[in-house]
Formats: C-alpha cells, structure tokens, sequence
C-alpha cells in the first residue's frame, strides 16, 4: 500500500492501515485549572509557556475549561485535534482539573478504540495525571526534584517508541549528555511503581527515569503502546519560554531543538485528527487570541491566561 507525502499513514488496529490526508490546520486543547497562588487575578489559569510550545510547530490552542458538563467536553473534543494537560499542584483524585480530566480521558480512549485518531500530552501534573486516570489509583511519593535540570536517562525501549525512536543522534545525544530537562515537582511516579503495576506497565512504555536529589528512580518519559498519548515528567516548554532567574533551564541551541522536537513531533501527531470546527465563526470564537494573558511583574516573566467561572465557555 502506498501513500503521497500529503497523506499520513495512521494505524487504526493491529491489522488495518488507512491512509488519510494530513490535516494541516491543527488545533489542541489545552485544560485549565484552578489558580491557587494566582487566586487573586480569577478562578482558573493556564501558562502562555504552553500555548507557545504548541504553536511554535504550527498549531493554534483552545482552552479547555474545567468545572463543565460532560455535554461541553464531548462536543468541544469532537472538533479538536489533540489535548495537553499542563503541569501544576491541583489535587490528582478531587479537583476540578481531575474532574474534566477523567470524563476527556474516557472520551479520548474511546475515541481511539473506535479509530478516531486522537492524541494526548501530559506534562508533569499531566504526566502524573495520565498515570492515576490510567490505572486509577494514586501512585505518587515525595521526590526532591523541585528546580533542577538534568540529563535523562533513557531506557533501551526508547528506540521503538514514536516519541524517540526517529529522533536523530543530536537530539538524543542532547538528552542524553547534557542537563537540558527541567524538573519542578515534588512528587514522582517510581520505576518500581510501573515494573509491579500491570495496569501501567501494560499500558505505558518507560523510555527514560531520572533520579532526584535523594536518588530515588522515577519515570520521566513514556507513552502508550497502543494509544498516542505522550508525557513528560519534565518541562519542555520551559526550555524555550520559561524566563524566571531564579529556576535551573538550559537556553543554550542545543536544548531549544529538544523542545522545538517535542512540540513539532505532538502537533504532527495532531494533523492525523480529522476533527474540524462545524463553520469558521466558531472556530475563530473558541481559539486562544480571543483573550489576553497576563504579566506578572514580580521578576518571575510568568505570562498566564486568567478564566473565571461566570464566563461561559466558548466551544
């Protein structure tokens, strides 16, 4: 069977390729959360620093709002091509974020089953997220691997996942050799944890580990076998747009190509999505440049988009 360049070649199940023209204008979603420390400027957030990793490869972003009903996330879903879920400190089993992520999860999974091509990423929080939605329990210790860049530790299976498996030698010499990861986070999701678990060891293949400051190993890159869905312990997106003087990022060329690999390699994976907006007036509406982000001027260069919850969604 052959395909034109413009087609993808998209594996539906175990013995049925279709091939399906790319779809070259892609739009993810990116979910909200509850603010927190950013309570003061409204009820929900997301970072800019995501929303320009996604369209430095030429996607647009729409906001995914939490605290809706099942009816706004399947219809928003079946006209999007992709969903992040960002880093954060929301409550993995009883926040809002959880909330909406379980009911996108179950969409997402199903769609998939039914051949409906359709990705996820989780960075961090997501990451964690993606690990608790999957097996359904909470399996996150303390890990002190808050503010600290470093090399990964890649697992031989790299070489036959989608997410590393084509990278070139630069790309994973970078990873390998170089301190070009950035980790935030307090909590982690051990090695152990997914080599005893068969609901995660089943589901998600281990590309790379990392150890905190203590050396505990934890998981720090993975995706599933059978689904496109991605995630990252550490912050790509920081790499090229995290600005704060005090956090541990690596600027230098060799660590904006990770990112920029990472970011072109989801949103491809996205134009594999046959979902489209019903009319270009509801497209234009839902999309991102419908709101301003926000400054914060505490030295920190944190740009965010502020929701509230008495704004209805645009979907």
């Amino acid at each position: 069977m052959g395909c034109v360049q413009v087609a993808a070649c998209i594996l539906l199940v175990a013995t049925h390729v279709a091939c399906l023209p790319l779809n070259n204008r892609p739009i993810i979603g990116l979910v909200d959360q509850s603010t927190g420390s950013y309570h003061q400027y409204g009820d929900t957030y997301i970072l800019a620093t995501y929303v320009k990793f996604l369209e430095q490869a030429g996607a647009r972003v729409v906001p995914v709002r939490v605290n809706q009903p099942k009816e706004y996330y399947e219809t928003l879903l079946s006209r999007l091509n992709g969903v992040l879920f960002p880093g954060g400190d929301r409550n993995l089993t009883s926040s809002y974020l959880a909330t909406a992520a379980r009911i996108i999860y179950d969409i997402v999974v199903e769609a998939n089953d039914a051949g409906d091509f359709f990705p996820m990423w989780g960075t961090c929080q997501g990451f964690q997220l993606l690990t608790n939605l999957t097996a359904r329990h909470n399996f996150l210790v303390p890990t002190d691997a808050e503010n600290i860049s470093m090399a990964l530790d890649l697992k031989p299976a790299y070489k036959e996942s989608r997410l590393l498996g084509n990278a070139s030698p630069s790309i994973i010499n970078t990873l390998t050799k170089e301190k070009v990861t950035p980790n935030f986070h307090h909590w982690g999701v051990m090695e152990k944890t997914f080599s005893t678990t068969p609901s995660l060891r089943d589901f998600y293949r281990v590309m790379s580990t990392n150890k905190d400051r203590g050396g505990k190993v934890f998981v720090s890159t993975m995706e599933a076998f059978k689904y496109p869905f991605y995630a990252t312990q550490w912050h790509p997106e920081d790499i090229n747009y995290g600005w704060n003087p005090n956090s541990d990022i690596d600027h230098t060329r060799e660590a904006i190509l990770v990112t920029q690999y990472l970011a072109n390699f989801f949103v491809n994976e996205a134009r594999k999505s046959r979902h489209r907006f019903p009319d270009v007036a509801s497209e234009s509406a839902a999309v991102m440049e419908n709101y301003t982000p926000m400054f914060i001027t505490d030295g920190s260069f944190t740009e965010l988009y502020i929701f509230n919850f008495t704004q209805s969604p645009v979907y």
